[in-house]
């Protein structure tokens, strides 16, 4: 509903206007009815207000006076006048403050309505561009973040994405270009305590940050790649500074650390790529040189960088085989990452190391839905054994430890929700034994694949499903034929077999004799 601001000297208009105008029917509610413009200006000062509706002649302030303060600070204001006067100097000036309607009085009722029934469809009008607007707005933004990822990744055809990032306002640059990547630190066990809304509306008051900081150095080319980084295309060296200002103003303002890593400086817009993934080696190096920083890609030091990337694939191989308990992959996943230390001389760079490898372990159970150390049942202060170790096969020993620990509680709690499964689905068998029973209905009551059903059956049962489902009838049968009152065809019927034929060839090879000898034996 729109908002209506009435505004008329005279208290028996005012009270008219409010109640011949069927204001419901315009989708519009009267928000207010001042008997003079000052009182009207102060409520207009104050409240949301889509349109006025004033009398044009009043003491001290007339209504045009009145509409004319009121544009100045809502310029969408829409304005109809109301006047008994039929002076072309009133229509005159309301032309040209662009007023939507102008109405005489007294007949007037069937004009308001009318004029107010156009101010409505311009509104909607008006809304409705605004809403595209800002759609098209939004969908720039996302298109440019798009295209600059694709280029500094080097995703698709680069030549269309190159075209298309200079179609769409990114520009043509040609000279000193270099790419940053900036990575917020410790997201997850940092603020753990935090809720999922809470850890939310950091990040995106973080991230906003990083933009406004962009913004006021007039840098437009950045790209938010993931949830905890930011790329940033550079074009000067003086831009430098605004880097360390990032540092500066995430460290001060909030909870976390801000590091990013620098590739070299390349001539032209489509060698970004190589820029890029030097940046993402250069801020891999975070694990050795610590956090905070600005960490420049060096050719000399690549060895390292590589190691770092190299270290990622084994973390990820290690946490794969912690999840399927895989113990022997564990040791040698943990002996390949302790390797890469041994040479290093640095305690700092050792505990930032290993402090890395916890923050990949937290970030992976955090996807899991898990919690490192509600798993491990201990509270934060176990990061700060860390730093007690004297040697790296210590500390190497302590997280080997954790490792098995967590995968342990994983294993047990699997078997513990499979076995609860298993029972689950044996007794929904049981009681449907008298149907014909099949693996798609009751993968379908579960909701499971038929596939993985079976999988899973046979993974902790060690029989096959349709082998369990014969069994279950044939164990059924043999008490059935026990009654002598029963037909042989009746206990067919009751396990769920079509036919007797059927029956009698199942229960024979299950039992080496026909229902009959085993009727007979008993």
């Amino acid at each position: 509903m729109y908002k209506v601001l009435l505004v008329d000297d005279e208290e028996l208009e005012l009270i008219g206007i409010q109640k011949l105008i069927p204001w419901g029917e315009l989708d519009m509610e009267v928000a207010s009815a001042c008997n003079d413009a000052f009182t009207a200006l102060d409520y207009l000062q104050n409240h949301k207000v889509d349109v006025l509706v004033s009398d044009i002649k009043m003491p001290i302030m007339s209504g045009l006076e009145l509409a004319s303060k009121a544009l100045r600070f809502s310029p969408d204001l829409k304005i109809v006048f109301v006047s008994g006067y039929e002076d072309f100097q009133y229509a005159k000036q309301a032309i040209s403050m662009n007023a939507s309607g102008y109405v005489l009085k007294p007949d007037h009722d069937n004009e308001l309505t009318a004029a107010l029934s156009g101010v409505r469809d311009s509104l909607k009008q008006e809304q409705g561009q605004f809403q595209l607007e800002q759609s098209l707005q939004q969908s720039m933004v996302y298109l440019k973040n798009e295209l600059l990822g694709r280029c500094l990744e080097g995703a698709g055809d680069q030549g269309t994405v190159l075209a298309l990032i200079e179609q769409f306002g990114l520009g043509r640059y040609t000279g000193s270009l270099c790419v940053a990547v900036a990575e917020v630190d410790d997201m997850n066990w940092r603020i753990a305590s935090y809720s999922e809304e809470e850890r939310k509306c950091l990040s995106e008051k973080i991230f906003n940050t990083l933009f406004q900081k962009c913004h006021e150095a007039g840098i437009n080319k950045y790209c938010k790649l993931y949830p905890q980084r930011l790329a940033i295309v550079l074009d000067d060296q003086d831009e430098l500074k605004l880097l360390e200002d990032m540092i500066t103003c995430i460290g001060e303002s909030y909870p976390l650390t801000l590091t990013i890593g620098l590739g070299g400086y390349v001539g032209k817009l489509d060698q970004l790529q190589l820029s890029y993934n030097q940046a993402c080696k250069a801020l891999s190096a975070k694990m050795f040189q610590g956090k905070g920083k600005i960490i420049c890609f060096s050719p000399a030091r690549e060895s390292v960088h590589e190691n770092a990337f190299n270290i990622d694939s084994t973390v990820d191989t290690l946490f794969a085989a912690m999840s399927n308990y895989e113990l022997v992959q564990i040791v040698d996943c943990m002996e390949e990452l302790f390797l890469h230390v041994k040479n290093i001389d640095s305690q700092a760079a050792i505990h930032n190391y290993s402090l890395y490898i916890i923050s990949k372990l937290d970030v992976y159970l955090t996807a899991l839905n898990e919690n490192l150390f509600s798993i491990l049942r201990r509270d934060r202060h176990v990061i700060e054994m860390l730093f007690k170790f004297e040697t790296i096969d210590d500390i190497h020993s302590w997280l080997r430890k954790i490792i098995f620990e967590i995968s342990e509680l994983f294993h047990n709690k699997k078997l513990r929700k499979n076995i609860k499964l298993i029972r689950e689905i044996e007794s929904y068998i049981v009681e449907r034994l008298h149907k014909n029973i099949t693996l798609k209905e009751v993968a379908n009551a579960f909701s499971f694949s038929p596939n993985y059903l079976g999988y899973l059956f046979k993974e902790e049962t060690d029989e096959n499903f349709s082998d369990y489902i014969t069994r279950k009838r044939m164990d059924i049968a043999k008490n059935l034929l026990k009654d002598t009152s029963l037909k042989v065809y009746e206990v067919a019927d009751r396990i769920g077999c079509g036919s007797l034929a059927h029956f009698s060839k199942l229960f024979k090879d299950n039992t080496g004799m026909t229902p009959g000898d085993y009727r007979k034996r008993s």
